[in-house]
């Protein structure tokens, strides 16, 4: 076996045990395609890499394996290990913070959210703050004996695939910032370096998947996905995938234009969605801009939530007006992409019903409907955190699947 073709087979029977979480040999074999010899030098190969190691306990139920003259012997089961290699992540929001870490084999080692003061329009500022909060971490896992191998950085901009360029972000007032570059100018080097993701997209692909894994659900191969919490953003699969377009800024739901006689967006446009219905409008709209400053945006939000639920008046009013916005622009995304299923995340989650109605007039003639069980319109699934776990658990599969990359940083048993 040539050493590329047996780094590849690495890789196959680390990315089936993440599938699966645990297999015996018998099982990996089936499960791969791979000749049952080869798996098993494959697996000692990966228990001497410190990359896979005896389960602790074996599958309730699950069949024995027949290992020569010893028919029904309970069988060694399998998984992943290589515990003390670390990724770790920080999603960044106006007046949110929030840090996530796990190790290869997707226990989570941290998970925090931080409402702080954003400074808005000085990205060295804004960077010192996150470069704290990434260093305290990185301390953290080093104590707990883990080694940090990569950061993933998770943002609301544009960011060009495969850079770390932050072309343009309107609610921070960034353009031009290679946020990669100055996070890396203070803090040690990451051994596999800094990794730089738009949150709308991660988001869509953690409810992608979601469904996927949802057994109420038919096939569904197409979906959107809009937030409102930093300004209005979101993601879209298309056939499977994350819509990137040519420069990696495709899908900006909030600067689709709503309103042709609009008031000015600071992205030079006239009557985009985030200024008929963002953030910032609804919460001025129902009397919350005292709180916001007061307060910070998260907690405005959460805020416009529990006054819209004791039937606040003009938080009603407010709630209303976005939703007439936010159904124009959606209509218009569902006859663009032709999505099976539209989700609503970040404040939108708690008005799914206050935007379904005309929404799933237009799935139907599209045919949605024929989507076993689905609910075209729907609130998000996932909490906060959903975009930083994703980038993570993205970055691991990666060196799952690629293990030659991580042969360096290993300790052999």
């Amino acid at each position: 076996m040539s050493s590329d073709v047996r780094e590849h087979n690495l890789g196959v029977v680390l990315t089936h045990l993440d599938t699966v979480g645990s297999a015996g040999r018998a099982e990996i074999a089936t499960g791969t395609g791979l000749v049952r010899g080869s798996v098993t030098t494959l697996i000692a190969d990966l228990i001497e890499l410190g990359l896979v190691r005896a389960a602790e306990s074996g599958t309730p139920g699950s069949p024995a394996e027949s290992t020569g003259a010893q028919i029904g012997r309970p069988r060694t089961r399998l998984e992943i290990a290589g515990n003390h290699l670390a990724v770790l992540g920080i999603q960044f929001a106006v007046d949110e913070v929030l840090i996530y870490g796990s190790d290869l084999s997707g226990r989570m080692l941290v998970g925090a959210e931080h409402h702080v003061r954003t400074p808005i329009g000085n990205p060295e500022a804004l960077v010192d703050l996150l470069s704290t909060y990434i260093n305290g971490a990185v301390q953290e896992l080093q104590v707990a004996g883990h080694t940090v191998i990569a950061l993933e950085v998770v943002l609301p901009g544009r960011v060009p695939t495969g850079t770390s360029l932050v072309t343009s972000s309107i609610e921070f007032g960034w353009f031009g910032v290679d946020v990669g570059r100055l996070l890396g100018s203070r803090m040690t080097p990451f051994p596999h370096g800094i990794t730089v993701s738009n949150d709308g997209n991660m988001a869509a692909y953690a409810e992608f998947t979601s469904l996927q894994r949802d057994p109420t659900v038919g096939r569904v191969t197409d979906m959107i996905y809009v937030k409102s919490d930093t300004g209005i953003g979101g993601g879209a699969i298309v056939n499977g995938r994350v819509l990137h377009g040519a420069r990696g800024a495709a899908f900006e739901p909030g600067h689709m234009i709503v309103q042709h006689d609009g008031a000015r967006c600071e992205c030079g446009k006239d009557g985009c969605l985030v200024v008929a219905a963002g953030p910032t409008a609804v919460l001025h709209a129902a009397g919350l801009d005292d709180f916001r400053r007061d307060n910070g945006l998260p907690d405005a939000l959460n805020e416009l939530v529990r006054r819209y639920a004791a039937n606040d008046a003009q938080t009603v009013a407010a709630v209303a007006d976005a939703a007439h916005w936010f159904r124009i622009a959606l209509s218009n995304l569902i006859v663009t992409l032709e999505p099976q299923i539209v989700v609503l995340g970040g404040y939108l989650a708690s008005f799914t019903d206050q935007l379904t109605p005309r929404v799933e007039s237009t799935l139907a003639i599209l045919g949605t409907e024929l989507v076993t069980g689905a609910v075209a319109v729907r609130p998000s699934a996932h909490g906060r955190l959903a975009a930083v776990q994703t980038a993570v658990a993205e970055r691991r599969r990666h060196f799952l699947a690629n293990p030659a990359a991580l042969r360096p940083l290993l300790r052999r048993a």
